[in-house]
């Protein structure tokens, strides 16, 4: 065993006695140096590089000693042990702080190497977990989200303090065969970073990508490897080098570059260990750092050609509207053209009437008259297409009798069910008030009308029908037009509206513009296929609501009128100011600047009357003025509701949701002050009002105390979700929540608590005890679980109460809806 493996002591003695000691522990394989002076220590320390100190001095000298030991760096962690075979007396030395003591020549070399094994095992010890420590932060940074050069950075530093090497670099390959590299990270010189090296010039790193193997050079200086560079390595002293290989699934990513060009220092097995696991971590993230880079790239890729092609489709829209205009022009001009001929075509044809005529000369003449007629009525259809999207979207409402509109449509299509031997009837027998453009809706039912008649079995049968739907929201009528034909198959009638694919018999354009023209008008129109045979279209629309008409109450005697208290929202500043300052001649005012805040303020202030503009940020003013009304705090106040659009089908709604007036900007300051002092009288100002108005609101489906909807107006609700879902085979969700006892107190932001957390399109009701349901349209199962998961929280908070759910989705369910609520755990009727 050489003296080197045998350990290294250093011997604190004096002269005679530390020479006998260096040869004793020389001949038994020890290397040795002495000496008894601190002066000079620190050399020997360096040179020598101890394991182990052996103190042969006396007790005085050895404390002295001992002290100088602890404070020099390099020997305050090794062992001490203390000589005593020529002292006097063993009890003055019990006192040092030293590791053993060495009581005769026998004891000496079995002392020294006890004390070395121990030694040697706590520095492998501390090594080990040193290097586990350093190998968990470079393994935290790899899976962190830092940049891959800064992770890079991280790992050559804690190699290098773990390796006590002075280069290690990290150097990346594009391929196996790649003949240049980069060094990416380098603990020696960060200026060397993104250096290009050729692979050639460094035979060590090119036979570790060859091979895939690590390669070690013990000694640069003869190995044979190293023979080619060997004249640059001796300037810089390089002792060893270690290159290991980045592989990650048997992709060639780079090497680990390790040298050590410090004296005695190496690269031992513990250190090849270190930087295999170091290089499998560095492997898996450079691999994943060049995916995501990969990914990144691929993504800016499809992001470009995005644009590249929306812009060619953004072009191709541009020219296909071009053409569009150009062919509703040419639709335009030609209907003209056609109308004035046809005009006097009747014209004569009605003086032919007037005069002499034969019974079959006669009958000839109507029936020129009729088929003329019908032509002009599709020439003026086509004239109004020509004028383009935006007109035919546009509508002229008038307050006007639904029910004698169908009753004008049968007795006008009576000729043409005659000829065809069917029988048409109307039964429109209560008057039907709403508003919309009498031109469209009569187009509509004459379109259904004809329809029917073309379709109808011989012999026809061909039914009108209205009929008054109560709803929670307002009134509505609902309008069927019957035949008893063939009828359509159930799979097929979603098809009919649709302007590119039609039935089995193909209905052309007339009802896709019927739908439009409907739902302009804030309806909705489907198809049936009766049990019984035939076809029934069924369309819906809003009936005009009244608002409610009291005077307001007048002021004590003697005691001054107090001005009323106007609520102007209007998000455009100037436009607020010069409404505040017409209004504030007669009036006291208050400004919102878009629909939440001024709802807010209405029902925190509860103003006299509320003027507010259509087109709000936040809340609609429609949705705003809705809200409103559904409330019974503020179901009272009467709306004016402004826009800058003339002939939209927003004033046909406006009114229909309980709006008292409509106005168009710009307006007219006298018009502006007439219309606001005709909405003030229709405000309701007594106690026993509001009580009405709870009574009328419980009537149509509304709850007083919480503004929801009550039983009656969710059944009501339930009804017309159900069966729409049912015609558009869309997903409907029910849900109910049940305390875990009866809520005894209401909240009295129950209901504004609630619809925070639900979608606009769902309906929320109060069955009682504080049990709510929930309507869900067009949402599944799933969805609605996170929408009332998301509500239940709110609802237990506000109430202190702990609340369970149920929940299905009905679509298809046939049940009644009074047994879907039962199957979900709502109480039956009676129990509230």
């Amino acid at each position: 065993m050489s003296s080197e493996q045998r350990g290294r002591v250093l011997v604190l003695a004096a002269k005679a006695a530390g020479d006998a000691l260096v040869e004793r522990l020389t001949a038994s394989g020890y290397q040795c140096a002495s000496t008894e002076r601190e002066t000079g220590l620190a050399e020997m320390v360096d040179q020598l590089q101890p394991e182990v100190v052996l103190l042969a001095v006396t007790a005085k000298r050895a404390a002295e000693l001992l002290e100088t030991v602890r404070k020099t760096d390099k020997l305050q962690r090794l062992p001490v042990l203390v000589d005593q075979g020529r002292a006097r007396s063993a009890e003055a030395f019990k006192r040092l702080a030293v590791d053993d003591f060495v009581r005769g020549a026998d004891e000496l070399v079995p002392r020294l190497e006890s004390a070395l094994r121990a030694w040697r095992l706590k520095e492998r010890e501390e090594r080990i977990r040193m290097r586990m420590g350093m190998l968990l932060e470079i393994t935290q940074a790899a899976t962190s989200s830092l940049e891959l050069e800064e992770i890079l950075r991280i790992a050559v530093e804690k190699v290098g303090q773990v390796t006590g090497t002075d280069r290690c670099s990290v150097v990346l390959v594009e391929g196996s065969h790649a003949r240049t590299a980069t060094v990416v990270a380098t603990q020696e010189d960060p200026s060397l970073v993104q250096l290009d090296i050729e692979v050639a010039r460094y035979p060590e790193l090119r036979r570790a990508l060859e091979t895939r193997q690590p390669v070690l050079i013990e000694e640069a200086q003869r190995d044979p490897l190293m023979a080619e560079v060997r004249t640059s390595l001796l300037p810089q002293g390089v002792k060893s080098i270690l290159v290991q290989p980045l592989i990650c699934q048997d992709d060639l990513l780079g090497a680990l570059f390790l040298r050590v060009s410090k004296g005695e220092a190496s690269i031992g097995r513990d250190e090849q260990e270190f930087a295999e696991a170091v290089a499998g971590v560095l492997a898996n993230s450079i691999r994943n750092a060049r995916l995501h880079t990969a990914v990144k790239k691929k993504r800016e890729d499809l992001e470009l050609a995005y644009v590249e092609r929306y812009r060619e489709l953004n072009d191709a829209n541009r020219r296909l509207k071009e053409l569009n205009r150009l062919k509703d022009e040419i639709i335009a001009v030609c209907s003209h053209d056609l109308r004035a001929p046809l005009q006097v075509l009747l014209g004569h044809g009605r003086l032919l009437l007037e005069g002499p005529l034969e019974t079959q000369q006669k009958q000839s003449a109507e029936a020129m008259i009729r088929q003329g007629r019908k032509i002009l009525t599709l020439v003026e259809s086509l004239l109004e297409k020509g004028k383009g999207e935006a007109a035919r979207l546009s509508i002229e409402p008038r307050v006007l009798d639904v029910a004698q509109l169908c009753r004008d449509a049968v007795a006008e299509l009576e000729i043409l069910a005659a000829e065809k031997a069917v029988s048409l009837r109307s039964e429109c027998p209560d008057s039907l008030m709403l508003i919309g453009d009498e031109v469209k809706l009569h187009e509509v039912l004459q379109n259904l009308i004809s329809n029917a008649i073309q379709h109808a079995s011989d012999p026809g049968v061909v039914v009108v029908r209205t009929q008054r739907l109560s709803r929670p929201d307002g009134d509505a009528v609902r309008v069927m037009v019957s035949d008893n034909g063939v009828g359509i198959p159930p799979d097929e009638l979603h098809l009919v509206f649709d302007r590119y694919r039609h039935g089995p018999k193909g209905t052309g354009l007339g009802l896709a513009i019927c739908k439009e023209f409907v739902e302009l008008h804030g309806g909705e129109i489907w198809a049936e296929s009766p049990a019984d045979g035939g076809c029934t279209f069924v369309f819906t629309l809003p009936l005009a609501q009244e608002a409610a008409r009291n005077p307001r109450p007048q002021p004590a005697p003697g005691a001054a009128p107090e001005q009323p208290r106007v609520l102007v929202v209007e998000d455009e500043p100037e436009i607020a100011a010069v409404l505040s300052e017409v209004l504030r001649s007669k009036y006291r005012v208050e400004v919102a600047r878009d629909g939440a805040e001024g709802l807010a303020k209405a029902r925190a202030s509860r103003p006299d009357l509320v003027v507010m503009d259509v087109f709000l940020p936040k809340l609609d003013g429609l949705d705003a003025a809705m809200a409103l009304k559904s409330s019974s705090d503020t179901a009272h106040i009467p709306v004016i509701l402004l826009s800058a659009h003339q002939g939209v089908a927003d004033k046909v709604r406006a009114l229909n949701l309980g709006a008292v007036d409509y106005m168009a900007k710009p307006f007219n300051a006298v018009e502006l002050l007439n219309r606001t002092e005709r909405a003030l009288k229709l405000r309701q100002g007594d106690k026993d009002q509001q009580d009405k108005t709870n009574s009328l609101q419980r009537r149509t489906g509304s709850d007083p105390v919480t503004g929801l909807l009550d039983r009656r107006g969710l059944l009501l609700r339930l009804e017309q979700e159900v069966a729409r879902s049912r015609r558009y085979h869309r997903a409907l969700t029910l849900a109910v929540l049940r305390p875990d006892r009866e809520l005894e107190v209401m909240p009295s932001n129950m209901a504004e608590v609630m619809r925070k957390r639900v979608r606009h399109p769902d309906s929320i009701a109060h069955l009682g005890l504080g049990v709510f349901a929930v309507v869900l349209p067009e949402c599944n199962a799933d969805a609605a679980r996170t929408v009332i998961n998301r509500l239940m929280p709110d609802v237990e908070q506000v109430t202190s109460i702990e609340y369970r759910a149920a929940m299905a989705d009905v679509s298809q369910d046939s049940d009644p809806v009074e047994k879907l609520l039962e199957k979900l755990g709502a109480p039956p009727p009676e129990v509230h």
